[in-house]
């Protein structure tokens, strides 16, 4: 699933290369990937010019001149591309934008778990797709003082809580093993008893791993998945210290241990038992 560092890719390229271009026509195949009335949707942007694109989390949306926009969730396997009109349009697209350019954006997803809204930008608040997601994680309203309090209640893994998108928007499952590891702290430990000093230490290093795998373009698997706009794979895979590593070293210089992979909630978790022992406390250690 494409998490923040993915969407955020495909907003800034959406960014540079879509926004003053005209969505002249809409082809939509299958009108159950729009939130809300389908005929609507369609007729409230046909003609309208892309101004502006925003993210929040994992949903990005583009900025129409009227004052409406368009907000997707690429959800498992969803993806954004803008090719040139003359493309042939893969399987799986749901949704062609023709363009005044003379290009076209594709909506394209294998498993059609993505949703696509017609948002109104002066009420964002109110969009189906983002109901209940709390503050972003890169952004300045998430505080290591609001996470310490959300956390005071909670029993279940920090793992769990930081997935969790109504605590904090943007992190999935590839990206909360990264981060739970280079802040040394075992993915099963209760997110009520991490100290104030390392959820403190634990937001740093989230804002560290987030920013890194933007600078990377993302992370591609070596099975393919994520694209940006362009079709392009991100390179973070070839740094990553955990993820999808089962049996290879920890690259914390200095450990000896082994990654392992173990199920957690019904998910894939990667760590390191030496740097993550369980119940064994460490700082947070720096990229």
């Amino acid at each position: 699933m494409p998490e923040l560092p993915e969407v955020e890719t495909i907003r800034r390229g959406l960014e540079k290369y879509l926004v003053e271009d005209t969505i002249e026509k809409i082809v939509l195949m299958r009108n159950d990937i729009i939130c809300g009335d389908a005929d609507d949707f369609v007729a409230s942007v046909t003609g309208e010019r892309v101004v502006g694109t925003g993210r929040r989390g994992k949903v990005l949306w583009l900025e129409l001149d009227g004052g409406t926009g368009i907000g997707v969730h690429l959800r498992m396997s969803g993806r954004l591309l803008l090719v040139p009109g003359t493309a042939q349009v893969p399987k799986h697209t749901h949704l062609v934008a023709k363009l005044g350019s003379g290009r076209q954006l594709l909506y394209v997803d294998a498993r059609r778990f993505g949703r696509l809204e017609l948002l109104g930008l002066d009420h964002l608040g109110e969009a189906v797709l983002l109901r209940n997601i709390g503050p972003d994680a890169l952004s300045e309203e998430l505080t290591a003082e609001d996470l310490i309090e959300a956390a005071a209640s909670h029993g279940i893994g920090i793992k769990q809580f930081l997935l969790d998108q109504r605590h904090v928007a943007g992190i999935g499952n590839i990206y909360v093993c990264e981060i739970l590891h280079r802040a040394g702290l075992h993915p099963a430990t209760p997110a009520r008893r991490v100290t104030p000093a390392e959820m403190r230490a634990l937001l740093r290093v989230t804002r560290e791993v987030l920013q890194e795998a933007i600078e990377y373009g993302g992370t591609t698997l070596s099975d393919g998945g994520y694209e940006n706009a362009l079709g392009e794979w991100g390179g973070y895979r070839q740094v990553l210290r955990v993820y999808g590593r089962e049996g290879e070293w920890c690259r914390t210089e200095g450990c000896r241990g082994k990654i392992v992979r173990v199920k957690m909630a019904g998910r894939s978790t990667y760590l390191c038992p030496v740097c993550q022992a369980k119940g064994k406390r460490r700082t947070a250690r720096k990229p």
